[in-house]
């Protein structure tokens, strides 16, 4: 987790995502979420199978667009699933964690 920002949480993950790590993940989420919007960085997600998506998707159900953003620039391993299962309707999906906070509505520190 980045700090920084008493208002907005910041959660990089790097490795995989997966049915093995799926529910820890949406705990771990919502323990450094602490009630403030959540900004999850996905660019050093290597893979992301359905079972994780589905928490993912979980998450933007609970938390609304409006205090949730992924992060996923064009280059990142699973830009394309998030693409492919069209997350953007679930929540918003951004390139950088800079773009996330001006669509969270908080100013870049």
């Amino acid at each position: 987790m980045q700090d920084g920002d008493p208002g907005l949480a910041i959660v990089a993950l790097v490795g995989e995502l997966d049915l093995s790590n799926a529910d820890e993940l949406v705990e771990e989420l919502a323990a450094a979420a602490a009630g403030r919007p959540l900004v999850i960085d996905l660019n050093r997600v290597l893979f992301i199978d359905s079972a994780a998506l589905h928490r993912l998707f979980g998450v933007a159900s609970e938390r609304g667009p409006d205090s949730l953003a992924l992060v996923a620039g064009p280059g990142a391993p699973v830009a394309r699933t998030l693409d492919i299962v069209q997350f953007g309707r679930a929540a918003t999906v951004v390139a950088s964690v800079a773009d996330a906070r001006a669509a969270l509505g908080r100013r870049s520190s």
